[in-house]
């Protein structure tokens, strides 16, 4: 048998598996020639250490809006780091900051809307309790009279919004909330394809075939897909790997035991060694079992 993978081709809700598609292995010449090394072509990327971090997130707990953008910067010059690594690591650092508080903020619904009754905007409010404008818009509206879907349809378009002065405000949110504003949510989208894109014409320009995560779920195989499954292996700095699986997020603690629990651990499970790529940087301390990390540079995109 040759270096083919085995795929589960179903798997019931216990994550038992109840056959196998086997993918045949393809021809390939080894993707380095003997007399270069991986190194000379990816240059090393410096991770980040835990302590340098700690600082970092404590730099940016100044800058108390919802941009995303905000004190990156500032921040990034201050620490030498890339400015699309402190842009990730702020726009985590948020989401992490909006689960911890969402439970306590909704359960001052009444009191927020008595007090945009006596006059203050939603972005005034937003600030004052440190969350996001149009998540908190999200919890005034129903109290306003609004149903889900027309705080849907206000939030996408203002000019739906029943009085002057909710179209004003819901276009304040909606331009201060990088997070939770429509636009917001297809750039995050959008960002994500483009770095899987670009992985795609990386492994086209090595000349490698793969399966795509969609391919696999149109095709037979359910449950855990990595974004780019390797039938002939890819051979990266001396060793081998079955598959690739990018995130446009910077690789933090958090972040990484979600991945390694959701979807990587599985993936080293069902297809062997992969290759797990975090394209703003990762913690240099991160465990690794059955796979590696790496980021752009690493891999020659920066």
């Amino acid at each position: 048998m040759d270096d083919g993978i085995a795929l589960p081709v179903a798997r019931t809700r216990g994550g038992e598996t109840t056959g196998k598609l086997y993918i045949p292995s393809i021809t390939r010449k080894p993707i380095f020639p003997e007399t270069v090394t991986p190194a000379t072509i990816f240059p090393e990327c410096p991770t980040i250490k835990e302590e340098t971090y700690n600082r970092l997130i404590r730099h940016l707990q100044n800058f108390r809006s919802y941009s995303v953008y905000e004190g990156v910067e500032e921040t990034a010059d201050e620490f030498h780091l890339p400015f699309d690594t402190v842009r990730a690591i702020r726009s985590q650092f948020l989401q992490r900051k909006v689960i911890r508080h969402y439970y306590v903020v909704k359960a001052r619904t009444d009191r927020l809307v008595a007090q945009w009754k006596r006059g203050s905007t939603l972005d005034q409010l937003a600030r004052r309790q440190d969350f996001p404008p149009v998540l908190l818009a999200t919890f005034v509206l129903p109290k306003l009279g609004y149903t889900k879907r027309q705080i849907k349809a206000a939030i996408a378009n203002p000019q739906k919004a029943n009085t002057a002065r909710l179209k004003r405000e819901l276009k304040e949110a909606v331009k201060e909330d990088d997070l939770y504003s429509p636009s917001g949510h297809e750039k995050q989208a959008a960002e994500g394809n483009r770095r899987e894109d670009l992985l795609a014409v990386w492994l086209d320009g090595l000349d490698l075939e793969y399966f795509t995560e969609e391919e696999l779920r149109e095709g037979t195989v359910e449950g855990k897909t990595p974004d780019f499954l390797l039938p002939k292996p890819l051979y990266f700095q001396g060793e081998k790997y079955n598959w690739v699986e990018s995130k446009a997020s910077f690789g933090d603690k958090p972040i990484h035991r979600k991945i390694v629990s959701g979807q990587v651990g599985p993936y080293v499970e069902y297809y062997g060694p992969g290759l797990l790529v975090y394209w703003y940087g990762y913690l240099d301390n991160l465990a690794c079992p059955g796979f590696d990390i790496v980021d752009r540079q690493q891999l020659g995109l920066a």
